[in-house]
């Protein structure tokens, strides 16, 4: 069974940026370093000003998604999806 959760929160993302590409690594949420062991999925949409990109990323056992405005330079976890 799958459970998901809406987090919508802030967290410290280590990315690589190559060319117009945006690579999450690993993220920090609360006290937790989650390490990422598949990108599943991209997408970005504008919203007003500006463009959110989103990233689908697994680690062992869980998917999240995550944002980042690269205007503010800031991301965040969106959602969770855990087995559970």
């Amino acid at each position: 069974m799958t459970v998901y959760e809406k987090i919508n929160e802030p967290i410290n993302v280590i990315a690589s940026f190559v060319g117009n590409k945006v690579v999450p690594h690993s993220f920090t949420w609360g006290r937790k370093r989650y390490t990422i062991k598949r990108l599943n999925l991209t997408h970005s949409e504008r919203i007003g000003r500006d463009l959110i990109y989103y990233f689908s990323v697994s680690d062992k056992a869980n998917t999240f998604k995550l944002a980042f405005n690269p205007l503010e330079l800031k991301w965040r976890l969106e959602e969770l999806y855990a087995e559970g």
